[in-house]
Protein backbone atom coordinates (compact mmCIF):
# COMPACT_ATOMS: atom_id res chain seq x y z
CA UNK A 1 0.00 0.00 0.00
CA UNK A 2 1.09 3.57 -0.51
CA UNK A 3 2.75 5.15 2.48
CA UNK A 4 1.87 8.76 1.65
CA UNK A 5 -0.85 10.32 3.81
CA UNK A 6 -3.15 12.77 2.06
CA UNK A 7 -5.04 15.77 3.47
CA UNK A 8 -8.76 15.06 3.07
CA UNK A 9 -11.61 17.55 3.04
CA UNK A 10 -14.37 14.94 3.00
CA UNK A 11 -14.62 11.66 4.91
CA UNK A 12 -15.82 9.59 2.01
CA UNK A 13 -17.41 10.50 -1.32
CA UNK A 14 -18.51 7.82 -3.74
CA UNK A 15 -19.37 8.67 -7.33
CA UNK A 16 -20.05 6.85 -10.56
CA UNK A 17 -19.20 8.89 -13.63
CA UNK A 18 -21.43 9.12 -16.71
CA UNK A 19 -19.81 7.24 -19.59
CA UNK A 20 -21.21 7.21 -23.10
CA UNK A 21 -19.33 4.55 -24.99
CA UNK A 22 -17.34 1.33 -24.74
CA UNK A 23 -18.15 -1.41 -22.28
CA UNK A 24 -19.24 0.90 -19.43
CA UNK A 25 -22.84 1.61 -18.47
CA UNK A 26 -24.33 4.88 -19.65
CA UNK A 27 -26.40 5.35 -16.51
CA UNK A 28 -24.77 6.10 -13.18
CA UNK A 29 -25.48 6.49 -9.49
CA UNK A 30 -24.07 9.33 -7.40
CA UNK A 31 -23.89 9.26 -3.62
CA UNK A 32 -21.78 10.82 -0.91
CA UNK A 33 -21.33 11.27 2.84
CA UNK A 34 -20.45 14.33 4.85
CA UNK A 35 -17.09 14.80 6.48
CA UNK A 36 -14.56 17.40 7.54
CA UNK A 37 -10.95 18.34 7.01
CA UNK A 38 -9.66 16.20 9.84
CA UNK A 39 -9.91 12.93 7.98
CA UNK A 40 -7.27 11.13 5.96
CA UNK A 41 -7.95 7.95 4.01
CA UNK A 42 -4.90 5.70 4.35
CA UNK A 43 -6.16 2.62 2.56
CA UNK A 44 -9.20 1.02 1.03
CA UNK A 45 -10.42 -2.27 -0.39
CA UNK A 46 -13.35 -3.49 -2.45
CA UNK A 47 -15.15 -6.67 -1.38
CA UNK A 48 -14.97 -9.63 -3.79
CA UNK A 49 -18.59 -9.17 -4.88
CA UNK A 50 -18.17 -5.42 -5.32
CA UNK A 51 -20.98 -4.66 -2.84
CA UNK A 52 -18.91 -3.28 0.04
CA UNK A 53 -16.00 -0.91 0.54
CA UNK A 54 -13.66 -0.86 3.53
CA UNK A 55 -11.68 2.32 4.10
CA UNK A 56 -9.33 3.49 6.79
CA UNK A 57 -9.86 7.06 7.99
CA UNK A 58 -7.54 8.69 10.43
CA UNK A 59 -8.82 11.77 12.31
CA UNK A 60 -6.10 14.37 12.68
CA UNK A 61 -5.63 17.56 14.62
CA UNK A 62 -5.85 20.80 12.65
CA UNK A 63 -2.07 21.19 12.57
CA UNK A 64 -1.83 17.58 11.27
CA UNK A 65 0.64 16.62 13.97
CA UNK A 66 -1.43 14.26 16.11
CA UNK A 67 -3.77 11.43 15.21
CA UNK A 68 -6.53 11.29 17.81
CA UNK A 69 -8.18 8.14 16.48
CA UNK A 70 -8.24 5.76 13.57
CA UNK A 71 -11.33 4.03 12.20
CA UNK A 72 -12.11 1.23 9.83
CA UNK A 73 -15.29 2.13 7.96
CA UNK A 74 -17.53 -0.18 5.95
CA UNK A 75 -19.73 1.23 3.19
CA UNK A 76 -22.46 -0.19 0.99
CA UNK A 77 -21.07 0.37 -2.51
CA UNK A 78 -24.57 0.34 -4.01
CA UNK A 79 -26.37 2.82 -1.76
CA UNK A 80 -23.43 4.79 -0.41
CA UNK A 81 -24.67 4.21 3.14
CA UNK A 82 -22.15 3.67 5.90
CA UNK A 83 -22.69 0.20 7.38
CA UNK A 84 -20.54 0.53 10.49
CA UNK A 85 -17.46 2.24 11.88
CA UNK A 86 -14.86 0.37 13.91
CA UNK A 87 -12.70 2.54 16.14
CA UNK A 88 -9.20 1.17 16.04
CA UNK A 89 -7.17 3.48 18.24
CA UNK A 90 -7.14 6.45 20.51
CA UNK A 91 -3.47 7.02 20.12
CA UNK A 92 -0.74 9.06 18.49
CA UNK A 93 0.54 8.51 14.94
CA UNK A 94 -1.50 5.42 14.20
CA UNK A 95 -3.54 4.23 11.27
CA UNK A 96 -4.24 1.42 8.83
CA UNK A 97 -2.24 1.11 5.63
CA UNK A 98 -2.90 -2.31 4.12
CA UNK A 99 -6.57 -3.32 3.85
CA UNK A 100 -7.79 -6.45 2.10
CA UNK A 101 -10.89 -8.63 2.08
CA UNK A 102 -10.40 -12.38 2.28
CA UNK A 103 -11.31 -14.28 -0.93
CA UNK A 104 -14.68 -15.31 0.56
CA UNK A 105 -15.34 -11.76 1.77
CA UNK A 106 -15.91 -12.86 5.37
CA UNK A 107 -12.74 -11.37 6.85
CA UNK A 108 -10.99 -8.01 6.51
CA UNK A 109 -7.27 -7.78 7.23
CA UNK A 110 -5.78 -4.41 8.19
CA UNK A 111 -2.12 -3.60 8.67
CA UNK A 112 -1.30 -0.81 11.08
CA UNK A 113 1.44 1.59 12.03
CA UNK A 114 1.27 -0.02 15.49
CA UNK A 115 3.16 -3.00 13.92
CA UNK A 116 0.16 -5.36 14.08
CA UNK A 117 -2.29 -6.95 11.66
CA UNK A 118 -5.92 -7.18 12.72
CA UNK A 119 -8.50 -9.57 11.33
CA UNK A 120 -12.12 -8.38 11.41
CA UNK A 121 -15.38 -10.23 10.90
CA UNK A 122 -17.06 -8.53 7.94
CA UNK A 123 -20.59 -9.44 9.00
CA UNK A 124 -20.38 -8.34 12.64
CA UNK A 125 -17.50 -5.87 12.61
CA UNK A 126 -15.94 -7.67 15.56
CA UNK A 127 -12.20 -8.12 15.95
CA UNK A 128 -11.34 -11.79 15.31
CA UNK A 129 -7.59 -11.78 15.96
CA UNK A 130 -4.52 -9.57 16.30
CA UNK A 131 -1.32 -10.81 14.67
CA UNK A 132 1.81 -9.66 16.48
CA UNK A 133 5.39 -10.08 15.30
CA UNK A 134 6.44 -7.23 13.04
CA UNK A 135 8.81 -4.66 14.52
CA UNK A 136 7.85 -1.88 12.11
CA UNK A 137 4.76 -0.41 10.46
CA UNK A 138 2.74 -2.95 8.46
CA UNK A 139 2.43 -1.40 5.01
CA UNK A 140 0.61 -4.06 2.98
CA UNK A 141 -1.32 -7.31 3.29
CA UNK A 142 -2.41 -9.96 0.79
CA UNK A 143 -4.52 -13.10 1.20
CA UNK A 144 -3.42 -16.22 -0.61
CA UNK A 145 -6.24 -17.14 -3.01
CA UNK A 146 -7.27 -20.16 -0.93
CA UNK A 147 -7.74 -17.85 2.07
CA UNK A 148 -5.53 -20.01 4.31
CA UNK A 149 -2.47 -17.76 4.44
CA UNK A 150 -2.11 -13.98 4.83
CA UNK A 151 1.11 -12.26 3.74
CA UNK A 152 2.16 -8.97 5.34
CA UNK A 153 4.91 -6.54 4.38
CA UNK A 154 6.49 -4.13 6.83
CA UNK A 155 8.96 -1.31 7.22
CA UNK A 156 10.99 -3.78 9.33
CA UNK A 157 12.23 -5.25 5.99
CA UNK A 158 10.42 -8.57 6.44
CA UNK A 159 7.48 -10.37 4.90
CA UNK A 160 5.54 -12.62 7.24
CA UNK A 161 3.12 -15.40 6.39
CA UNK A 162 0.32 -16.04 8.87
CA UNK A 163 -2.17 -18.86 9.33
CA UNK A 164 -5.51 -17.05 9.01
CA UNK A 165 -7.52 -19.53 11.09
CA UNK A 166 -5.13 -19.63 14.06
CA UNK A 167 -3.25 -16.33 13.73
CA UNK A 168 0.06 -18.19 14.08
CA UNK A 169 3.18 -17.07 12.24
CA UNK A 170 4.05 -19.63 9.58
CA UNK A 171 7.14 -18.08 7.95
CA UNK A 172 9.29 -14.97 8.03
CA UNK A 173 10.79 -14.11 4.64
CA UNK A 174 14.09 -12.26 4.87
CA UNK A 175 16.19 -10.55 2.25
CA UNK A 176 14.84 -7.05 1.60
CA UNK A 177 17.32 -4.38 2.64
CA UNK A 178 14.61 -1.72 2.94
CA UNK A 179 11.01 -1.66 4.06
CA UNK A 180 8.48 -3.68 2.07
CA UNK A 181 5.93 -1.56 0.21
CA UNK A 182 3.67 -4.10 -1.50
CA UNK A 183 2.92 -7.83 -1.35
CA UNK A 184 0.80 -9.72 -3.89
CA UNK A 185 0.00 -13.42 -4.33
CA UNK A 186 -0.27 -15.01 -7.77
CA UNK A 187 -3.70 -16.48 -8.67
CA UNK A 188 -2.55 -20.04 -7.92
CA UNK A 189 -0.92 -18.99 -4.65
CA UNK A 190 2.45 -20.43 -5.66
CA UNK A 191 4.28 -17.09 -5.99
CA UNK A 192 4.39 -14.04 -3.73
CA UNK A 193 5.61 -10.84 -5.39
CA UNK A 194 7.07 -8.12 -3.14
CA UNK A 195 8.61 -4.69 -3.65
CA UNK A 196 10.71 -2.59 -1.32
CA UNK A 197 10.16 0.97 -0.14
CA UNK A 198 12.46 3.41 -1.89
CA UNK A 199 14.33 0.52 -3.46
CA UNK A 200 16.98 2.39 -5.44
CA UNK A 201 17.95 -0.79 -7.28
CA UNK A 202 14.50 -1.12 -8.80
CA UNK A 203 13.74 -4.76 -7.99
CA UNK A 204 10.73 -7.02 -7.64
CA UNK A 205 11.16 -10.18 -5.57
CA UNK A 206 9.32 -13.39 -6.42
CA UNK A 207 9.09 -15.92 -3.56
CA UNK A 208 8.06 -19.55 -3.99
CA UNK A 209 6.32 -21.82 -1.49
CA UNK A 210 9.65 -22.86 0.10
CA UNK A 211 10.61 -19.26 0.87
CA UNK A 212 13.24 -19.08 -1.87
CA UNK A 213 13.25 -16.02 -4.11
CA UNK A 214 14.39 -14.69 -7.44
CA UNK A 215 14.83 -11.02 -8.25
CA UNK A 216 13.48 -9.16 -11.28
CA UNK A 217 15.50 -6.01 -12.11
CA UNK A 218 13.30 -3.11 -13.21
CA UNK A 219 15.77 -0.26 -13.70
CA UNK A 220 16.90 2.70 -11.63
CA UNK A 221 13.49 3.78 -10.30
CA UNK A 222 11.74 1.92 -7.45
CA UNK A 223 8.64 -0.17 -8.23
CA UNK A 224 5.48 0.91 -6.43
CA UNK A 225 2.83 -1.75 -7.06
CA UNK A 226 2.48 -5.09 -8.83
CA UNK A 227 -0.47 -7.07 -10.23
CA UNK A 228 -0.68 -10.62 -11.58
CA UNK A 229 -2.78 -11.42 -14.63
CA UNK A 230 -5.65 -13.84 -13.83
CA UNK A 231 -3.86 -16.72 -15.56
CA UNK A 232 -0.73 -16.03 -13.50
CA UNK A 233 1.49 -15.78 -16.58
CA UNK A 234 2.17 -12.04 -16.50
CA UNK A 235 3.23 -9.66 -13.73
CA UNK A 236 2.50 -5.97 -14.33
CA UNK A 237 4.84 -3.58 -12.50
CA UNK A 238 4.12 0.09 -11.77
CA UNK A 239 7.35 2.10 -11.40
CA UNK A 240 7.98 5.49 -9.84
CA UNK A 241 8.66 8.23 -12.42
CA UNK A 242 8.32 5.80 -15.32
CA UNK A 243 5.33 6.20 -17.66
CA UNK A 244 5.64 2.58 -18.78
CA UNK A 245 4.12 -0.53 -17.21
CA UNK A 246 6.72 -3.28 -17.23
CA UNK A 247 5.30 -6.71 -18.07
CA UNK A 248 7.22 -9.75 -16.83
CA UNK A 249 6.52 -13.16 -18.37
CA UNK A 250 6.48 -15.57 -15.42
CA UNK A 251 6.84 -18.64 -17.64
CA UNK A 252 9.82 -17.53 -19.75
CA UNK A 253 11.45 -15.36 -17.06
CA UNK A 254 11.85 -12.39 -19.37
CA UNK A 255 10.20 -9.07 -20.07
CA UNK A 256 7.49 -8.57 -22.65
CA UNK A 257 7.51 -5.21 -24.47
CA UNK A 258 6.44 -2.58 -21.93
CA UNK A 259 3.12 -0.76 -22.15
CA UNK A 260 3.62 2.98 -22.56
CA UNK A 261 0.97 4.97 -20.70
CA UNK A 262 -0.22 8.58 -20.79
CA UNK A 263 0.95 9.20 -17.20
CA UNK A 264 3.87 11.61 -17.43
CA UNK A 265 3.98 11.54 -13.63
CA UNK A 266 4.83 7.86 -13.66
CA UNK A 267 2.46 5.00 -12.84
CA UNK A 268 1.21 4.89 -9.24
CA UNK A 269 -0.85 1.71 -9.41
CA UNK A 270 -1.75 -1.06 -11.83
CA UNK A 271 -4.50 -3.70 -11.79
CA UNK A 272 -5.72 -6.47 -14.12
CA UNK A 273 -9.44 -7.05 -14.62
CA UNK A 274 -10.62 -10.54 -13.55
CA UNK A 275 -11.04 -11.65 -17.18
CA UNK A 276 -7.52 -10.48 -18.03
CA UNK A 277 -8.78 -8.36 -20.95
CA UNK A 278 -8.13 -4.97 -19.36
CA UNK A 279 -5.25 -3.40 -17.48
CA UNK A 280 -6.02 -0.30 -15.39
CA UNK A 281 -3.30 2.25 -14.59
CA UNK A 282 -3.30 5.35 -12.39
CA UNK A 283 -1.23 8.53 -12.68
CA UNK A 284 -1.57 12.16 -13.77
CA UNK A 285 -0.43 14.61 -16.42
CA UNK A 286 2.47 16.80 -15.26
CA UNK A 287 1.28 19.68 -17.47
CA UNK A 288 -2.43 19.82 -16.65
CA UNK A 289 -2.08 18.08 -13.26
CA UNK A 290 -5.25 16.16 -14.17
CA UNK A 291 -5.75 12.66 -12.79
CA UNK A 292 -6.02 9.85 -15.29
CA UNK A 293 -7.27 6.34 -14.79
CA UNK A 294 -6.44 4.63 -18.07
CA UNK A 295 -7.68 1.30 -19.41
CA UNK A 296 -5.53 -0.75 -21.78
CA UNK A 297 -5.51 -3.98 -23.72
CA UNK A 298 -2.62 -5.77 -21.96
CA UNK A 299 -1.77 -7.91 -25.00
CA UNK A 300 -1.73 -5.28 -27.75
CA UNK A 301 -1.07 -2.22 -25.58
CA UNK A 302 -4.03 -0.50 -27.21
CA UNK A 303 -5.53 2.36 -25.21
CA UNK A 304 -9.24 1.75 -24.47
CA UNK A 305 -10.34 4.71 -22.38
CA UNK A 306 -9.19 7.46 -20.01
CA UNK A 307 -11.29 8.32 -16.96
CA UNK A 308 -10.57 11.65 -15.22
CA UNK A 309 -11.45 12.75 -11.70
CA UNK A 310 -10.10 16.30 -11.57
CA UNK A 311 -6.85 17.53 -10.13
CA UNK A 312 -4.13 15.13 -9.03
CA UNK A 313 -4.69 12.87 -6.08
CA UNK A 314 -5.86 9.52 -7.49
CA UNK A 315 -3.39 6.89 -6.32
CA UNK A 316 -5.00 3.46 -6.13
CA UNK A 317 -7.30 1.31 -8.28
CA UNK A 318 -9.15 -2.00 -7.81
CA UNK A 319 -11.47 -4.23 -9.81
CA UNK A 320 -14.11 -6.17 -7.89
CA UNK A 321 -13.72 -9.94 -8.06
CA UNK A 322 -16.70 -10.29 -10.40
CA UNK A 323 -15.27 -7.61 -12.69
CA UNK A 324 -18.41 -5.45 -12.62
CA UNK A 325 -17.03 -2.60 -10.56
CA UNK A 326 -13.89 -0.49 -10.93
CA UNK A 327 -12.90 1.66 -7.96
CA UNK A 328 -10.31 4.40 -7.65
CA UNK A 329 -9.45 6.30 -4.48
CA UNK A 330 -8.10 9.85 -4.20
CA UNK A 331 -7.81 12.49 -1.49
CA UNK A 332 -11.42 12.79 -0.46
CA UNK A 333 -13.25 10.44 -2.77
CA UNK A 334 -13.66 6.89 -3.91
CA UNK A 335 -14.95 6.83 -7.48
CA UNK A 336 -16.92 3.85 -8.73
CA UNK A 337 -17.53 2.85 -12.33
CA UNK A 338 -20.12 0.17 -13.10
CA UNK A 339 -19.35 -2.02 -16.08
CA UNK A 340 -22.35 -2.79 -18.28
CA UNK A 341 -21.10 -6.26 -19.13
CA UNK A 342 -18.07 -8.37 -18.49
CA UNK A 343 -16.73 -11.55 -19.99
CA UNK A 344 -17.45 -14.58 -17.82
CA UNK A 345 -14.63 -15.62 -15.54
CA UNK A 346 -14.08 -19.33 -15.17
CA UNK A 347 -13.72 -20.32 -11.56
CA UNK A 348 -11.06 -22.97 -10.98
CA UNK A 349 -11.34 -24.77 -7.64
CA UNK A 350 -8.31 -24.07 -5.51
CA UNK A 351 -6.48 -26.99 -3.96
CA UNK A 352 -4.93 -26.08 -0.60
CA UNK A 353 -1.19 -25.80 -1.05
CA UNK A 354 1.15 -28.04 0.87
CA UNK A 355 4.44 -26.21 0.89
CA UNK A 356 7.88 -27.61 1.50
CA UNK A 357 7.82 -25.77 4.83
CA UNK A 358 4.68 -27.68 5.85
CA UNK A 359 6.31 -30.95 4.87
CA UNK A 360 9.44 -30.16 6.86
CA UNK A 361 7.33 -29.27 9.89
CA UNK A 362 5.14 -32.37 9.68
CA UNK A 363 8.16 -34.65 9.31
CA UNK A 364 10.10 -33.10 12.18
CA UNK A 365 7.65 -31.88 14.82
CA UNK A 366 7.15 -35.30 16.47
CA UNK A 367 10.86 -35.31 17.26
CA UNK A 368 10.59 -32.03 19.15
CA UNK A 369 10.22 -31.92 22.94
CA UNK A 370 8.98 -29.32 25.40
CA UNK A 371 11.23 -29.27 28.47
CA UNK A 372 10.10 -28.01 31.88
CA UNK A 373 12.83 -27.59 34.47
CA UNK A 374 11.76 -26.31 37.91
CA UNK A 375 13.93 -23.41 38.98
CA UNK A 376 15.36 -22.91 35.49
CA UNK A 377 12.37 -22.42 33.22
CA UNK A 378 11.41 -24.03 29.95
CA UNK A 379 13.07 -24.88 26.68
CA UNK A 380 13.05 -27.24 23.76
CA UNK A 381 14.88 -30.37 22.72
CA UNK A 382 14.92 -32.91 19.92
CA UNK A 383 15.00 -36.71 19.75
CA UNK A 384 18.15 -37.87 17.94
CA UNK A 385 17.95 -41.63 18.57
CA UNK A 386 14.60 -43.33 19.09
CA UNK A 387 16.04 -46.80 19.73
CA UNK A 388 18.40 -45.61 22.48
CA UNK A 389 15.90 -42.94 23.63
CA UNK A 390 18.49 -40.17 23.35
CA UNK A 391 17.66 -36.49 22.93
CA UNK A 392 19.71 -33.29 22.74
CA UNK A 393 19.15 -29.83 24.22
CA UNK A 394 21.18 -26.95 25.67
CA UNK A 395 23.18 -27.38 28.85
CA UNK A 396 21.68 -24.12 30.07
CA UNK A 397 18.17 -25.60 29.66
CA UNK A 398 19.01 -28.52 31.97
CA UNK A 399 21.02 -26.35 34.36
CA UNK A 400 22.46 -28.37 37.22
CA UNK A 401 19.45 -30.69 37.29
CA UNK A 402 19.99 -34.30 36.29
CA UNK A 403 16.28 -35.09 35.87
CA UNK A 404 13.78 -32.92 34.00
CA UNK A 405 10.19 -33.09 32.72
CA UNK A 406 9.73 -33.92 29.04
CA UNK A 407 6.59 -33.51 26.91
CA UNK A 408 6.03 -34.70 23.34
CA UNK A 409 3.27 -33.28 21.09
CA UNK A 410 -0.04 -35.04 21.73
CA UNK A 411 -2.91 -35.16 19.20
CA UNK A 412 -6.54 -34.29 19.88
CA UNK A 413 -9.51 -36.36 18.68
CA UNK A 414 -9.12 -34.91 15.18
CA UNK A 415 -5.42 -35.75 15.00
CA UNK A 416 -4.35 -32.12 15.37
CA UNK A 417 -1.48 -31.40 17.74
CA UNK A 418 -2.56 -29.90 21.07
CA UNK A 419 -0.61 -26.67 21.58
CA UNK A 420 -2.06 -25.38 24.85
CA UNK A 421 0.54 -25.37 27.64
CA UNK A 422 -2.07 -25.68 30.38
CA UNK A 423 -3.38 -28.90 28.90
CA UNK A 424 0.03 -30.56 29.26
CA UNK A 425 0.67 -29.20 32.74
CA UNK A 426 -2.71 -30.37 34.05
CA UNK A 427 -2.80 -33.76 32.28
CA UNK A 428 0.47 -35.37 33.35
CA UNK A 429 -1.04 -38.67 34.49
CA UNK A 430 -2.95 -39.29 31.26
CA UNK A 431 -0.03 -38.13 29.14
CA UNK A 432 2.38 -40.37 31.06
CA UNK A 433 0.25 -43.46 30.38
CA UNK A 434 0.27 -42.60 26.68
CA UNK A 435 3.98 -41.77 26.62
CA UNK A 436 3.62 -38.06 25.84
CA UNK A 437 5.02 -37.15 29.26
CA UNK A 438 8.18 -38.71 30.61
CA UNK A 439 11.29 -38.00 32.64
CA UNK A 440 14.63 -37.21 31.03
CA UNK A 441 18.00 -37.87 32.67
CA UNK A 442 21.14 -35.96 31.71
CA UNK A 443 23.80 -38.50 30.66
CA UNK A 444 26.35 -36.14 29.11
CA UNK A 445 26.91 -32.41 29.31
CA UNK A 446 29.33 -29.88 27.81
CA UNK A 447 29.32 -26.39 29.27
CA UNK A 448 31.76 -25.28 26.59
CA UNK A 449 29.44 -26.08 23.70
CA UNK A 450 26.25 -25.61 25.77
CA UNK A 451 24.94 -29.08 24.94
CA UNK A 452 23.34 -31.79 27.06
CA UNK A 453 22.38 -35.32 26.04
CA UNK A 454 19.29 -36.76 27.73
CA UNK A 455 18.13 -40.34 28.02
CA UNK A 456 14.34 -40.65 28.20
CA UNK A 457 12.37 -43.06 30.38
CA UNK A 458 9.75 -43.53 27.70
CA UNK A 459 8.47 -42.39 24.33
CA UNK A 460 5.07 -42.16 22.63
CA UNK A 461 4.58 -44.48 19.68
CA UNK A 462 4.20 -41.44 17.43
CA UNK A 463 7.66 -40.08 18.32
CA UNK A 464 10.24 -40.14 15.57
CA UNK A 465 13.88 -39.17 15.64
CA UNK A 466 15.00 -36.13 13.72
CA UNK A 467 16.64 -36.56 10.32
CA UNK A 468 20.34 -35.98 10.85
CA UNK A 469 23.80 -37.10 9.81
CA UNK A 470 27.10 -37.01 11.63
CA UNK A 471 28.30 -34.87 8.73
CA UNK A 472 25.32 -32.84 7.49
CA UNK A 473 25.22 -31.35 3.97
CA UNK A 474 26.83 -27.95 3.63
CA UNK A 475 24.67 -24.86 4.20
CA UNK A 476 25.66 -21.65 2.46
CA UNK A 477 24.90 -17.99 3.04
CA UNK A 478 21.28 -16.90 2.43
CA UNK A 479 20.04 -20.50 2.50
CA UNK A 480 16.74 -20.83 4.29
CA UNK A 481 16.52 -22.76 7.54
CA UNK A 482 13.59 -23.92 9.67
CA UNK A 483 13.58 -23.49 13.44
CA UNK A 484 11.25 -25.60 15.57
CA UNK A 485 10.55 -25.28 19.25
CA UNK A 486 8.37 -23.84 21.96
CA UNK A 487 8.86 -20.07 22.30
CA UNK A 488 7.74 -18.64 25.61
CA UNK A 489 4.34 -16.92 25.78
CA UNK A 490 3.24 -18.65 22.57
CA UNK A 491 1.49 -21.90 21.77
CA UNK A 492 3.67 -25.01 21.75
CA UNK A 493 5.11 -26.80 18.70
CA UNK A 494 5.79 -23.74 16.57
CA UNK A 495 8.23 -23.08 13.77
CA UNK A 496 9.71 -20.06 12.09
CA UNK A 497 11.86 -19.40 9.06
CA UNK A 498 15.40 -18.07 9.15
CA UNK A 499 18.25 -17.20 6.84
CA UNK A 500 21.63 -18.85 7.29
CA UNK A 501 24.35 -16.19 7.38
CA UNK A 502 27.61 -17.95 8.20
CA UNK A 503 29.46 -20.55 10.27
CA UNK A 504 31.58 -18.96 12.99
CA UNK A 505 33.11 -22.28 14.00
CA UNK A 506 31.65 -22.36 17.48
CA UNK A 507 28.22 -21.24 16.27
CA UNK A 508 26.05 -21.02 13.20
CA UNK A 509 24.87 -17.45 12.70
CA UNK A 510 21.22 -17.19 11.60
CA UNK A 511 18.89 -14.26 11.07
CA UNK A 512 15.48 -15.14 12.45
CA UNK A 513 12.88 -14.49 15.12
CA UNK A 514 13.90 -16.79 17.97
CA UNK A 515 12.44 -16.36 21.45
CA UNK A 516 13.08 -17.71 24.91
CA UNK A 517 11.83 -21.29 25.01
CA UNK A 518 13.27 -22.06 21.57
CA UNK A 519 16.61 -22.85 23.21
CA UNK A 520 17.55 -26.46 22.50
CA UNK A 521 15.20 -26.72 19.54
CA UNK A 522 16.36 -28.04 16.15
CA UNK A 523 17.52 -25.94 13.20
CA UNK A 524 16.86 -27.71 9.90
CA UNK A 525 18.05 -27.04 6.38
CA UNK A 526 15.78 -26.84 3.33
CA UNK A 527 15.68 -30.63 3.11
CA UNK A 528 14.60 -30.92 6.74
CA UNK A 529 17.95 -32.28 7.96
CA UNK A 530 19.30 -31.17 11.33
CA UNK A 531 22.21 -28.73 11.09
CA UNK A 532 22.23 -27.31 14.61
CA UNK A 533 20.56 -26.62 17.95
CA UNK A 534 19.27 -23.15 18.91
CA UNK A 535 21.45 -21.54 21.58
CA UNK A 536 20.43 -17.89 21.97
CA UNK A 537 19.36 -14.75 20.13
CA UNK A 538 19.00 -10.99 20.50
CA UNK A 539 16.29 -8.44 19.72
CA UNK A 540 17.69 -7.76 16.27
CA UNK A 541 16.85 -11.20 14.86
CA UNK A 542 20.42 -12.45 15.31
CA UNK A 543 20.34 -16.07 16.44
CA UNK A 544 23.13 -18.53 17.21
CA UNK A 545 22.93 -22.30 16.85
CA UNK A 546 25.30 -25.04 17.98
CA UNK A 547 26.42 -27.06 14.93
CA UNK A 548 25.81 -30.79 14.55
CA UNK A 549 29.55 -31.47 14.66
CA UNK A 550 29.50 -30.54 18.35
CA UNK A 551 26.68 -33.03 18.97
CA UNK A 552 28.80 -35.68 17.27
CA UNK A 553 31.81 -34.74 19.41
CA UNK A 554 29.84 -34.94 22.66
CA UNK A 555 28.42 -38.34 21.69
CA UNK A 556 31.90 -39.59 20.91
CA UNK A 557 33.48 -38.21 24.09
CA UNK A 558 30.71 -39.59 26.31
CA UNK A 559 31.04 -43.10 24.90
CA UNK A 560 27.26 -43.41 24.64
CA UNK A 561 25.99 -46.19 22.42
CA UNK A 562 23.78 -44.77 19.68
CA UNK A 563 22.43 -45.77 16.29
CA UNK A 564 24.89 -43.66 14.27
CA UNK A 565 27.87 -45.35 15.92
CA UNK A 566 26.70 -48.73 14.68
CA UNK A 567 26.36 -47.67 11.05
Amino acid sequence: MKQTCFSISTLLFLATLLLTKGSFAQDYVYYSTLGDEWHHIKGFALSPDGQMIASSAAIWSLDEQITVSSKLQLWDATTGQQIRTLTRYANINTGDYGIRFSPDGKTIATGGSDKTIRLWDTATGKLKNTLIGHTGRVTSVSFRPDGIILASGSSDKTIRLWDVSTGLLRQTLLGHTEGVNDVCFSPDGQILATVGTGNVKGEVWLWDATGEYRIIPVGPSPPLRVSFSPDGKTLAIAIHRDNRVHLWNITSNEYRPPLTTKHSSGVFDVCFSPDGQTLATVGFDLVTLEDMLCLWDPMSGEHKRTLTTGKRGLYEVHFSHDGRTLAGVKHSTVHLWRLASVAPVEATPLIPLKSTADQVYNNAIRAVMWIMNPGIGEGSGVLIDKQSKLAITNAHVTGTQNTIDIYFPAPDEKGELIKDRNFYLTSKDVLKRLGYYTKGHVVARSEKTDLAIIRLDGLPESAREIDWNLTPPATTAVDLVYILGNPAKHDLWRWTLGEFLNDHGDFLHIQSDVFGGNSGGPVLNKQGILIGIVARSDRHMNALAIPVRDINRLLSESGLEHSRSRK
